[in-house]
């Protein structure tokens, strides 16, 4: 009946071992321990820390027990708490009470007990629901404390027991829409006799700081500060900031005790009699502080904990994700907008990676809107990371454009994916002479900039190509050092900049122009539903060339049955063997010349830390397999071509609209929309060329930092910034320093790791945000088949089987024809796009890289469709309309009500489509 873990903790009523490493690995362990005992299983064993022993009750136990005195129904319901209870909630609890505890069970439980014959012991429930990303049941369930003898332990779990049958329970269940199978486990815990107990947040809930922490401590146990019956120190704890200069700040009923000087706070000390009675001392706060960022960069997101000090030992009693957070100390509005599908915050983000992002934006964005005569702020920071993940200044680009006429920030936050945080259009700008002046100065100049870079691009296009093969041809591994690192310094600061600026600058008036574009159209007849199909079929577009190329390889590969034979039943690292040892059969050249001219490309290519296809041949070789299994109706020449001959139609049809006077300009006006559209894509391309160097010269640093001891492990120069790289390389940073950096910036990158984080943020959210899973179930899923609405990236109707993929590293999930549903898709996506059948995405807009592939492979799309992956569930089968920006998921049959069933004409009432504006890979202005 028994599992032993350790000497000091045990699982009781499992029969079954702990699971290993698996992909599912914490959901098996929290089925079987609950949420508190996962989370200790995981403190104890896995992190190490400082635990209390404990031994565990499995909510495999409980459903024993409920079933060893014959109360099955209990048993079913536990399957089902969306349906009524068997009993009342006090008969429930008489019959669990009175329950016989299995013999097995309560033999365990003794044996664990008897190892500390005085102690004490606190009696937890621990749901098997409790203290999740999505659901939290904080405070729901029952704890007993302060127990000693055996027969009142197991009165105790009883007791917790009893708790997953209370009222408070069903209310919170039917708040969130939340019916999934419940269980209860019990941990009995060694109680601690606290000198000093209380809470730390790891990141401050409330200010939303996400280096700061926020521990609260009182004198004796913590159940008093639990229960609101003593007012806590509070102590805020900058962990980043405090390893340059020693900084603690302690807060005491509104006033702050002056531990150590920290300017980022203007503080007044306490009278020495109050501020000599603190709970903790700096060497206290420094230590539990340390303690908290161990278990933070092991879990990979911030976490609340109970904590507990006798004999100047720490202990950790409890760890649980936050979910909820406001940012008070986040001034302005800051989004991830268009990085997400660009790729550079679709995930956690190297410093260093964001670094480069912000010197490009911060060169570019403010000079671009000072052309525009739109004149932001002096200094103004267009880039700031929160979170692991790089965010773009909305607040400052909104009062930018207020200052044309016509600007609705509704309008333009639903353009970009952003869920409005206001009542009505929020800010709205006033139409007077004024505002007329600099909106038509404006248009001028854009449309003069767009002319200009039509005639200056593919000089700019072709040149940079040409340097680029002289990199190819550099050995950057036989450069003297000091020969490397000067290269170093101007490639970065230098050639870099240009090419990526040149790119961002671009992107700002593509983004304007399709915006331009869009109003002049809607002036027209023309079916709005549409008008994606006029910017699809581009011929020639870089981003559908190595799918291409694939293509043109898998009709060589089919021709001969033995090249055939060898690709479908080789596996990719044999293929890649033969293809480093200079085989030649089997069209390998043609794979080597593939690799010379596509292997820029990557998984994540704006993420320094992955190896590009040229490194990892397999990936390549795996795309091609996948290639050759599919019919030939997934062809992309062939559905780009359908896609030309759809756009031609299209185009015919909105000249038809269009006054007879105006058709030449709007002919004009489209051709030119779509040539500079092909431009973006072409200067993206060369963008990601250009980051494949950058990775090869800083690797080629960083090996001789690391030959030279200044760094000290692999991958440490991208946990640098930029320009704190370069200082390192000119010797501006000694080396201690520039080790000490990057033990904070990977401390800082591995907290944030596994959290996926609001995709706004900024005072203005106040306390609404936090990360995506944390919004109240009650507050996304729709009424029973309700239509959901998101932003039309590609026209069409189709149903299917919707695959509800967490990240690329699961698209290997994906069949033919599925409707792909996930939260964005970078570039890196690509290669999928050819066999799916649609896409759905809770983020981007109509100029997002996602649209602009589904557009070209003919597939629909509906992009920024909030909670997506929580709405849809994987294997529904769901329908989305592309031409509107709807997507109807399935009416499930627990959900159907009576009056479902009489009404069989469709599937309710849709939402209001959310108006599209302009939107690009990496940014949005005008």
């Amino acid at each position: 009946m028994s599992h032993a873990i350790t000497d000091f903790t045990m699982v009781v009523g499992q029969t079954s071992e702990i699971p290993g490493e698996t992909e599912n690995y914490a959901g098996l362990l929290r089925r079987i321990l609950g949420g508190k005992g996962a989370s200790l299983w995981e403190l104890s064993n896995k992190m190490k820390m400082p635990v209390p022993a404990f031994c565990c009750i499995t909510a495999c136990a409980f459903t024993e027990t409920l079933r060893y005195n014959q109360l099955d129904s209990l048993v079913q319901w536990l399957m089902h708490p969306d349906q009524p209870l068997p009993a009342s909630e006090a008969r429930i609890r008489d019959l669990i009470m009175a329950c016989r505890i299995p013999k097995g069970i309560a033999a365990d439980l003794t044996t664990f007990t008897g190892r500390y014959p005085e102690e004490r012991f606190a009696v937890r429930s621990s749901g098997t629901v409790e203290d999740g990303a999505e659901t939290s049941f904080a405070g729901l369930f029952e704890s007993v404390l302060n127990v000693q003898k055996t027969e009142d332990i197991l009165q105790a779990v009883k007791t917790c027991w009893c708790s997953l049958f209370n009222e408070r329970v069903q209310t919170y269940m039917t708040r969130q829409h939340t019916a999934v199978p419940l269980g209860m486990a019990v941990v009995i815990q060694q109680l601690i006799p606290a000198e000093k107990s209380g809470v730390m947040f790891t990141v401050d809930p409330v200010h939303g700081a996400d280096t700061e922490m926020l521990i609260e401590a009182t004198f004796g146990l913590g159940e008093a500060l639990v229960s609101g019956a003593v007012t806590p120190d509070q102590y805020r704890y900058d962990w980043y900031q405090e390893q340059e200069s020693d900084r603690t700040i302690a807060e005491k009923e509104h006033q702050c005790v002056r531990i150590n000087e920290a300017p980022f706070v203007r503080m007044e000390p306490l009278p020495a009699a109050i501020a000599s009675h603190a709970v903790l001392t700096t060497t206290e706060v420094r230590e539990l502080a340390d303690l908290g960022l161990q278990i933070q960069m092991q879990s990979g997101f911030p976490v609340d904990i109970e904590w507990a000090c006798t004999g100047n030992q720490f202990y950790i009693l409890q760890s649980r994700p936050i979910t909820q957070f406001g940012y008070t100390s986040i001034n302005g509005e800051w989004t991830s907008a268009d990085y997400r599908d660009g790729g550079v915050s679709s995930t956690v983000c190297t410093p260093y990676m964001a670094s480069l992002y912000k010197y490009a934006l911060d060169g570019t964005m403010g000079a671009y809107l000072e052309r525009l005569k739109l004149s932001p702020a002096r200094g103004s920071v267009w880039q700031k990371s929160f979170f692991g993940r790089p965010y773009w200044n909305l607040s400052e680009v909104k009062k930018c454009l207020a200052k044309i006429p016509g600007f609705n920030e509704r309008v333009f936050d639903q353009g970009l994916g952003i869920s409005p945080r206001y009542q009505g259009d929020g800010i709205v700008s006033k139409t007077n002479l004024k505002t007329l002046l600099t909106g038509i100065r404006a248009l001028l100049i854009i449309r003069a900039n767009v002319k200009r870079k039509l005639k200056t691009t593919p000089s700019f296009s072709l040149g940079q190509h040409r340097r680029l093969q002289e990199l190819a041809a550099m050995n950057f591994s036989t450069l003297p050092d000091d020969e490397l690192f000067q290269f170093y310094q101007s490639f970065i600061c230098k050639e870099f900049f240009v090419n990526e600026s040149t790119y961002f600058d671009l992107i700002y008036d593509n983004t304007n122009l399709n915006g331009l574009f869009k109003d002049e159209v809607e002036k027209t007849r023309f079916d709005m539903s549409q008008f994606p199909l006029l910017i699809s079929g581009l011929s020639g577009v870089s981003h559908m060339a190595p799918m291409e190329r694939l293509w043109k390889m898998r009709d060589l590969i089919h021709a001969d049955q033995d090249c055939s034979y060898y690709w479908l039943n080789s596996s990719s690292e044999q293929i890649a063997t033969d293809l480093q040892h200079g085989e030649t059969h089997y069209h390998l050249n043609s794979l080597r010349v593939y690799l010379r001219e596509y292997g820029h490309h990557s998984q994540r290519e704006l993420d320094m830390l992955v190896p590009r296809y040229a490194e990892v041949p397999e990936m390549v070789i795996e795309q091609l397999q996948d290639v050759l299994r599919q019919g030939s109706e997934k062809d992309p020449r062939v559905r780009n071509n359908e896609q030309q001959i759809r756009m031609n139609t299209v185009k015919r049809e909105l000249l038809h609209a269009t006054p007879l006077l105006k058709r030449r300009k709007m002919s004009q006006r489209l051709e030119q929309v779509r040539e500079f559209l092909w431009w973006r894509e072409e200067l993206r391309d060369l963008s990601i060329r250009y980051y494949l160097y950058v990775r090869k010269i800083t690797l080629a640093v960083e090996a001789r930092l690391l030959k030279n001891g200044i760094l000290a492990q692999k991958d440490d120069a991208f946990f640098l910034d930029m320009p704190d790289l370069v200082a390192v390389v000119r010797g501006d940073i000694p080396p201690d320093e520039a080790r000490h950096l990057v033990r904070k910036n990977r401390a800082y990158y591995l907290s944030f790791a596994h959290y996926q984080i609001a995709d706004e943020v900024g005072e203005r959210y106040g306390m609404f945000g936090g990360s995506q899973l944390s919004t109240p179930q009650s507050e996304v899923q729709p009424a029973d088949g309700q239509t959901v609405t998101g932003v039309s990236g590609s026209p069409g109707m189709i149903t299917g089987v919707a695959r509800v993929i967490s990240d690329i590293h699961d698209a290997d999930r994906l069949q033919p024809d599925d409707i792909l549903v996930t939260r964005c898709t970078d570039p890196g996506w690509t290669p999928k796009f050819s066999m799916l059948k649609g896409v759905v995405t809770e983020t981007g807009g109509i100029l997002s890289h996602a649209a602009v592939i589904c557009r070209e492979y003919g597939i629909p799309a509906v992009l920024a469709v909030k909670h997506a992956t929580r709405i849809i569930q994987d294997g529904d089968i769901i329908t989305i309309d592309g031409s509107r920006g709807h997507v109807i998921p399935p009416v499930r049959e627990a959900q159907l009500h009576p009056e479902d069933l009489a009404d069989s004409s469709g599937h309710g009432l849709s939402a209001d489509q959310a108006p599209v504006t302009a939107s690009a890979t990496k940014e949005a202005t005008v």
